[in-house]
């Protein structure tokens, strides 16, 4: 094989994403911390979906545009940092088929590159030994095996199949992952995609693709209506007029100077808008809501802007609760056990009247997604790096709103870094982390994001993760938010017998109404 074109493409991606699908509870099974919370595999399989999605929806016919549209439907639906991780090496490889109809065997050595170079850019500290490691070493196996003779599929071969051996050396990399006995699950969700892809490219079976995804369109779904005027390169314009006039409706163009006028009627204006920034600049562009709800319009217009609107990703009724009694504008379903992709970041963004936004992602695993959000909009948007729900309310405590988005954040950040957050969840398998042996169905005491203690009972397990810093530190106040499986008398007993253990230190007692942990506990 030498070529592959749109069609053999389009079943790539479909066989990408079918065989991670099928594989995708394995990658959740690699997570170092044995937490019933499906991660890794979960948020992979999600993003892919969102580009396949996206990829079924458009008229294509050639890969710039099969590549386009899988870029735009995994950067707005990425979920998690592998997810986010995920889009970037996917817009890599969006770069490089840039206005090629083809894939030649000179284009896959540039996609390994361009992926592996966007996948590092995107990330603040990369680190060995993660997802990135296996796209760094399958770039640098593709420039050295190399050569315009190759049978293209058995050139993928060979890096995917140095991916694998990267990936199974990943443990080698990580102290974290060799004392758990996993490889990274990243880098695993990673190969499962590739392979699923070489199968599916070695397949004579031709599917049929679906481009509408099962459902046509009918003209009450174009509710938008866009004018814009684009300056750019006449190849890029092009491209563009072209693409355009297949997945819009309505449509009329002309170019004239290096400049692009249209018009046309649009499902998804935010999407329409994002693919328009990418091949030039904007001179003018008008949006009209063909149908707007005159009663959501009116209440908009009775509602004044406002300096500050905050966004904040929630899960539990006790943590929603408290978040509307804080005057949050947009609380995002989500948390551990359900990352929000993207695309639910941006639309709560757009749905704000507000001159500057403050977003707290409240989780490890939401963060890049929100700053991909905040990067995606137009908006002012700054992101605090809030690992916790906890965390925000003390963040949010401390805003001001005479002073700067950017003094906000500092603020914020400083007040978050002061702050110690212990968490207990139940182990899902027997495994060894910071060398605590810990056995499936006892509890795990986690401390700052480190597992710190383990026992077979939920209170003790938050006790003895949380004794030595209340010991060793001036910790003056104790918050126990309990979980939607602990009783509250339970919850009550267990706040009493660490005020009478802690005398010097206050202890409150909040329902939070979490899932996975039994007890958030915040020490400050």
């Amino acid at each position: 094989m030498k070529i592959i074109d749109a069609s053999k493409l389009q079943q790539m991606i479909i066989g990408a994403y079918e065989y991670l699908d099928e594989n995708k509870d394995l990658v959740n099974e690699l997570n170092v911390f044995p937490v019933p919370d499906g991660d890794t595999g979960t948020n992979m399989n999600m993003t892919i979906k969102s580009g396949l999605d996206k990829v079924n929806k458009s008229n294509i016919s050639s890969v710039d545009e099969v590549a386009k549209a899988l870029s735009q439907g995994t950067l707005m639906g990425a979920r998690g940092n592998s997810g986010v991780i995920l889009s970037q090496l996917v817009r890599g490889m969006s770069k490089t088929l840039k206005g090629k109809d083809i894939i030649e065997i000179s284009d896959i050595k540039e996609i390994f590159q361009n992926a592996k170079k966007t996948a590092y850019k995107a990330v603040m500290q990369p680190t060995e030994g993660t997802i990135l490691t296996v796209a760094r070493v399958m770039a640098e196996k593709a420039e050295e095996v190399y050569y315009e003779t190759s049978s293209l599929d058995d050139y993928l071969m060979e890096i995917i199949g140095a991916g694998q051996v990267a990936l199974d050396n990943t443990p080698n990399q990580l102290p974290v992952l060799k004392e758990a006995g996993v490889v990274d699950s990243g880098g695993q969700g990673l190969i499962f995609l590739l392979r699923g892809a070489l199968n599916a490219l070695n397949s004579n079976i031709d599917r049929d693709i679906d481009l509408s995804n099962g459902k046509e369109m009918d003209d009450e779904s174009f509710i938008y209506k866009i004018n814009f005027e684009l300056a750019g390169s006449i190849e890029d314009l092009l491209t563009l007029d072209e693409n355009l006039q297949r997945i819009t409706k309505e449509y009329s163009s002309e170019i004239e100077s290096s400049t692009l006028k249209a018009s046309f009627k649009t499902d998804s204006p935010q999407n329409i808008v994002q693919m328009i920034l990418l091949q030039g600049v904007i001179l003018n562009i008008s949006l009209e809501n063909l149908k707007p709800n005159l009663d959501v319009k009116e209440n908009k217009k009775s509602k004044p802007s406002k300096k500050y609107g905050f966004i904040a990703v929630s899960r539990g009724d006790g943590y929603n609760a408290i978040m509307e009694s804080m005057n949050i504008d947009k609380i995002i379903a989500g948390g551990q056990t359900m990352n929000p992709s993207t695309e639910d970041i941006y639309n709560a963004m757009e749905e704000i009247d507000a001159e500057n936004i403050i977003i707290f992602p409240n989780n490890k695993n939401i963060i890049m997604s929100a700053k991909q959000a905040a990067e995606v909009s137009d908006k002012n948007a700054v992101v605090v790096e809030t690992r916790s729900i906890p965390e925000a309310f003390s963040a949010i405590l401390e805003f001001d709103e005479s002073l700067s988005p950017e003094e906000n954040l500092e603020n914020m950040n400083e007040v978050i870094e002061d702050i110690h957050i212990a968490e207990v969840s139940i182990s899902i398998r027997d495994t060894t982390v910071n060398n605590i042996e810990i056995k499936k169905d006892n509890y795990i005491g986690i401390l700052d994001g480190r597992i710190v203690a383990t026992d077979t009972t939920i209170e003790n397990t938050a006790e003895k993760a949380i004794i030595d810093l209340v010991e060793d530190e001036d910790i003056s106040l104790i918050t126990i938010y309990y979980g939607e499986e602990v009783d509250k008398r339970q919850a009550k007993d267990f706040s009493k017998k660490l005020s009478k253990k802690f005398k010097h230190v206050d202890c409150e007692l909040v329902f939070g109404g979490q899932p996975v942990y039994y007890y958030t506990i915040t020490l400050e």
